[in-house]
């Protein structure tokens, strides 16, 4: 695999039709990959972009990829995939390893992917390393047509004195293994909260603006006093510096319930998708410079979770 090149961008543009993208985020909120829009990335200076082609050495047609890195997140997300009609998928396999190899050199610890369940690169990207982490669907969210039962909508922007109630939402409703790839919040701009009247944080929304779209992740407590299909109504309400554009909610599979809420909220469901990962980083022991003997339980060896791949030298 090498960089792109100029005499490669005619090839692109010929078979920018059949370009999948394959980040939600960037989809959603800047439109297809090659609109203007879209091509604003490329001018971030704090973060990472790399396009990839890969030709195969008895000729035939090239696969092109490009991933991306946001300098608030650490992990990187492949953007899109071009595999021409015709092409033989298993080409797509020593592009993956390059895109992966690229991410590694920026220090990410894990490279993600949104693929529809019935692709038929998915056999591709198992041969590559990738797992699936979970599984998800975004909806295209109507603004509100009704106005909740008690006429009060408390959803409000979050402030630094909500993190702690938040973190700890995170940390009830978010599985372990997802933890690690799914974070708090992407850090793009302040999101949403709500409180009960008691006080106590009942959900938040992550989110994402773009020029096209808005991109929302709620984390909603299955135990919510109130009904979860008011509270999304209600957060689709709160949305703020909406100016025309669409809403879209993405659910995970860890929270069925908010899906069955959104299409009682007659949401439109996109197809179902699996969030692949492939991680690019090594467990390392580590010396402890000091014992804890109360804490330990005689394990004096503790682990430091993840370290860059590039910091291993074997």
């Amino acid at each position: 695999m090498r960089s792109i090149l100029w005499y490669d961008w005619p090839y692109l543009i010929k078979h920018r039709s059949q370009i999948t993208c394959l980040d939600n985020i960037l989809l959603l909120t800047r439109g297809k990959p090659l609109t203007p829009t879209h091509l604003l990335l490329a001018i971030r200076p704090t973060d990472h972009l790399f396009t990839g082609v890969y030709q195969p050495a008895e000729g035939g047609v090239k696969s092109v990829g490009q991933v991306y890195q946001s300098s608030k997140i650490s992990g990187a997300h492949i953007n899109y995939l071009l595999q021409p009609e015709g092409g033989d998928t298993q080409h797509l396999v020593p592009l993956l390893e390059g895109l992966v190899k690229q991410a590694g050199s920026w220090g990410a610890k894990q490279v993600i992917a949104d693929l529809d369940t019935d692709s038929p690169w998915f056999v591709s990207f198992r041969q590559a390393g990738f797992s699936v982490l979970a599984k998800q669907q975004v909806f295209k969210c109507l603004i509100a047509e009704k106005a909740l039962a008690n006429g009060e909508n408390r959803w409000r922007r979050w402030t630094s004195g909500d993190i702690h109630a938040m973190r700890c939402l995170y940390h009830t409703l978010v599985p372990p293994l997802v933890q690690p790839v799914e974070p708090l919040t992407r850090r793009e701009t302040l999101g949403l909260v709500y409180y009960d009247k008691k006080g106590d944080l009942q959900a938040y929304a992550d989110l994402v603006y773009g020029p096209l779209g808005i991109w929302v992740l709620p984390v909603i407590l299955p135990q919510a006093k109130e009904e979860i299909a008011d509270l999304l109504r209600g957060m689709i309400e709160a949305v703020p510096d909406r100016t025309g554009r669409s809403i879209y909610v993405t659910v995970r599979s860890y929270q069925p319930w908010v899906e069955h809420a959104l299409l009682d909220l007659s949401a439109v469901p996109g197809p179902e998708q699996a969030l692949l990962v492939r991680y690019i980083a090594l467990q390392q022991r580590v010396k402890a410079e000091f014992s804890f003997a109360a804490i330990e339980n005689g394990n004096r060896e503790p682990t430091v979770p993840y370290a860059p791949i590039k910091n291993h030298r074997n």
